[in-house]
């Protein structure tokens, strides 16, 4: 029944990606974000549905979309430049063995990273894009926050959707992921279009919030505590009452030390450098 569901939503979402192209680059997003072939047992885990949808994306930039406005930047220049430098360090790699299994997923994201700049040219087009990051991001995020809330989690143990340890199923790299996309929430609860904000989409976006700094409770993940940090050291730039805003966050956390597994607070003590 899963793979039937998963498999119907996929279809359908591809036929309205066939009268507007440009789709099938969220599509393509929804499939690397959520990793709906491995949530299949059968129909979806054999199809290499990552490359098909990156095809589709990049016939329909060619065939349909108007060039006139594309543009590339030194940046996009230093997006290749960094693509072919990864592709030289690991053929020179140390332990080639491990380097090929980063290089088979570091190359689809930089060619994707690549293309994006491309096709993203315009707002509502770059809106869509971090709307549809962000909610399949959230796929994985409150599932972890519940199981966290409920009791659940642990070192290597928070199991989000799938039994699995690699990509954004790993407890390090979902905890980085949900605190990096706090700015794109609250970007979209203030000035999004798409879901014009309103009282639902702010208490969506707040319990959303919520979650994500649930997600690094729940994987215990030093990472996450990292991230936290840095997050409230960068939103201290648009605070108004900067004094204020310290106190909040110091009474907040000592507020929150009770509350937390104790053998969070052990993981959290092993951060003595870098």
């Amino acid at each position: 029944m899963r793979d039937l569901v998963l498999v119907g939503y996929i279809a359908l979402i591809m036929l309205m990606a066939f009268k507007r192209p440009f789709l099938f680059t969220l599509v393509y997003a929804y499939v690397d974000i959520v990793s709906p072939q491995r949530l299949s047992y059968f129909l979806l885990n054999s199809v290499p549905l990552s490359l098909i949808l990156f095809a589709l994306a990049f016939l329909g930039f060619v065939i349909s979309d108007d060039k006139k406005d594309v543009r590339v930047s030194p940046r996009w220049f230093l997006l290749v430049f960094l693509l072919g430098y990864c592709g030289y360090s690991t053929s020179v790699a140390a332990e080639p063995v491990a380097a090929l299994e980063k290089w088979d997923w570091v190359w689809k994201a930089l060619v994707f990273a690549s293309f994006l700049p491309l096709t993203l040219r315009t707002q509502l087009r770059i809106e869509a894009t971090i709307l549809t990051m962000v909610l399949c991001a959230s796929t994985l995020i409150v599932t972890g926050g519940i199981k966290t809330a409920a009791g659940g989690g642990g070192y290597g143990s928070l199991v989000i959707l799938i039994d699995d340890n690699s990509g954004l199923f790993e407890g390090s790299i979902i905890s980085c992921v949900a605190i990096t996309i706090i700015p794109l929430i609250l970007w979209l609860a203030k000035h999004g279009t798409v879901f014009p904000p309103d009282w639902k989409v702010r208490l969506y976006a707040a319990a959303l919030i919520c979650a994500c700094l649930l997600i690094p409770v729940g994987t215990q993940a030093r990472t996450g505590i990292v991230c936290i940090a840095v997050l409230g050291f960068l939103l201290l730039r648009y605070a108004r009452h900067r004094m204020l805003y310290l106190g909040a966050v110091a009474i907040l956390g000592l507020a929150a030390i009770p509350f937390l597994p104790a053998s969070f607070t052990h993981r959290a003590e092993t951060i003595k450098n870098y």
